[in-house]
């Protein structure tokens, strides 16, 4: 979780509560706080990004206590506007912006919104990937904005506390940011730049802002803030929460109009949205016995407003709450776990029935240790470079932190390979399987996932009669009838592989593992190898 430092300075403007309470208020809030050395340190949870900015912090603990919290119905129009060119889309597509004037944040306040930017764009913003926010001196700003892609070559300005002009190219290949952030953009010749009417640029989102203009002091009383990501949602919703930062903060938040290729939109907005709820599934989660009249006085603490229907209203800086299974947890919160009383009569109790599939792969486990093969268990996530050596296609994840596991699996084979592989020097015969979901992707580019049952013998012995030995007596057993077909794929060898048919439909395949293969795993003796869909199996079954 990550750890954010509030000057008690600041946050004694933002709410009466004593430091002292504050630490044990924030305790019954569900969070971890400590007093030290003039600093207030929160240990904030990954779904509430709103409690990273100090701002936020006062606010939840203010609801908390049932201070009334002065907030505007709507913003009124800045005038500003942002215009989206189309070329952009493809390097980073989305922004909202607003503006805050009569804001007197002085040196701590700064000091909150600096961290409240680091913070949150590194966590939940996937260290500036998926969102990353920029802020100017609006007095600096000429007329509407334009969101353009500029050549990286032709592209040059004075960086953010800079001394000298720079091209595009030279931010993301010599600047400490550009170097740390290059990556969070697609590779093309262009970049994504905010600029004004006049030309003047502000930023290279999101790596970095321009000198000057992207430079904003403790004096400074008027601010445009940016919003930029890849996803629509969650730039929308950090505008959300920065509006309602600056309103508490004394500011006066003023709305800008976003022109897009694909549909205009004002933002930030301060409509609450609406969330279904039943106060009978909240009693049955929690155990308790609420009356539906009683939840107001409850849920209000958590500025969750309970209308005359079965909907909750919720802020939108509250990105953490889509169901009334959220709103149990915030009513747990309201309540507060020492005044929690629960009232037995009002627990469901659920009976559970096995899964149909678990309980025939775990027959066919039972099945395969009789036939004195070792259970063994790989990652789902692989190397992709591994996979690349099976007909199966794969799917590979996105922002991935190593490289060795950023490849869904799409077949058992390469994961007891590379067991075996790690144990080349133990006694032989070594005989492993494995059950375990594999996600394969479809010629239509339709993702499937499915389990299956593996396994693999390193022997001098090894051979296509061995593998034929293992399938043959697991379907036999299980009285499934079944038909090979001679098999080409390029883990075995030609001519030594088979295709296993149950009932007319593909069930799997088996055979000796080829050997350039043999050779990448560094193997001294033959190796093989066979694998069979669950799903199909038990389909046959019944």
């Amino acid at each position: 979780m990550p750890t954010v430092s509030f000057p008690l300075d600041y946050l004694q403007r933002l709410t009466q509560t004593p430091p002292a309470r504050l630490e044990q208020q924030a305790f019954d809030y569900g969070l971890e706080a400590t007093l030290q050395d003039g600093m207030l340190e929160v240990e904030v949870t990954a779904e509430r990004p709103d409690l990273l900015a100090a701002e936020g912090f006062t606010r939840a603990i203010n609801v908390y206590n049932g201070q009334p919290r002065a907030v505007p119905e709507s913003l009124a129009a800045s005038g500003y506007r942002v215009q989206v060119a189309p070329e952009v889309l493809a390097l980073r597509p989305y922004i909202a912006a607003l503006t805050v004037e009569n804001v007197s944040l002085g040196a701590a306040g700064l000091e909150s919104l600096i961290q409240f930017q680091e913070k949150v764009t590194q966590t939940f913003g996937r260290q500036r990937q998926k969102i990353a926010i920029g802020v100017y001196d609006l007095d600096q700003v000429e007329g509407d904005l334009h969101y353009v892609a500029r050549p990286k070559a032709a592209l040059s300005f004075v960086p953010l506390a800079g001394a000298a002009s720079m091209s595009a190219q030279q931010i993301l290949s010599e600047h400490p940011s550009g170097k740390l952030y290059a990556r969070t953009l697609p590779e093309s010749d262009r970049v994504p730049v905010l600029q004004d009417s006049v030309g003047q640029v502000l930023s290279m989102p999101p790596i970095i802002n321009a000198a000057k203009i992207g430079e904003v002091t403790a004096a400074t009383q008027t601010l445009l803030i940016d919003v930029t990501g890849i996803s629509k949602k969650t730039v929308l919703e950090m505008a959300n929460i920065l509006a309602h930062n600056f309103l508490d903060a004394g500011g006066l938040v003023k709305t800008v109009e976003i022109q897009h290729p694909d549909g205009d939109y004002i933002t930030p907005t301060l409509a609450r949205q609406s969330v279904a709820f039943s106060a009978k599934f909240l009693n049955q989660t929690l155990g308790s016995a609420i009356a539906k009249s009683d939840l107001k006085k409850y849920l209000d603490r958590m500025d969750l407003k309970v209308t005359g229907t079965d909907v909750i209203w919720v802020p939108t800086y509250r990105t953490d709450i889509f169901s009334d299974t959220d709103i149990a947890g915030d009513l747990l919160v309201a309540i507060g776990i020492d005044n929690f009383e629960a009232e037995p009569t009002a627990l469901k109790f659920h009976m559970g029935t096995a899964d149909t599939l678990k309980q025939y792969v775990l027959k066919l486990s039972d099945l395969a240790q009789r036939m004195e093969l070792m259970e063994v268990k790989s990652f789902v996530l692989t190397n992709p470079a591994l996979l690349e050596r099976f007909d199966y296609p794969f799917i590979q994840t996105d922002n991935a932190k190593s490289q060795l596991l950023s490849a869904a699996r799409s077949t058992l084979q390469a994961g007891l390979l590379e067991i075996l592989s790690h144990n080349i020097s133990a006694p032989k015969p070594i005989n492993i399987y494995e059950t375990g979901e594999v996600i394969r992707l479809n010629a239509d580019q339709t993702v499937l996932e499915t389990v299956c049952w593996g396994f693999a013998s390193l022997d001098a012995k090894a051979s296509f009669a061995i593998a034929k030995s293992y399938v043959q007596t697991l379907l036999k057993t299980l009285q499934l009838p079944y038909e090979l077909k001679q098999l080409e794929a390029v883990q075995y060898i030609a001519g030594r592989a088979a295709a296993v048919l149950v009932e007319g439909e593909l069930a799997g395949h088996f055979g000796e593992i080829h050997p350039e293969l043999l050779n990448y795993f560094s193997f001294p003796e033959p190796v093989c190898a066979g694998e069979l869909d669950c799903r199909v199996l038990m389909a046959a079954s019944h």
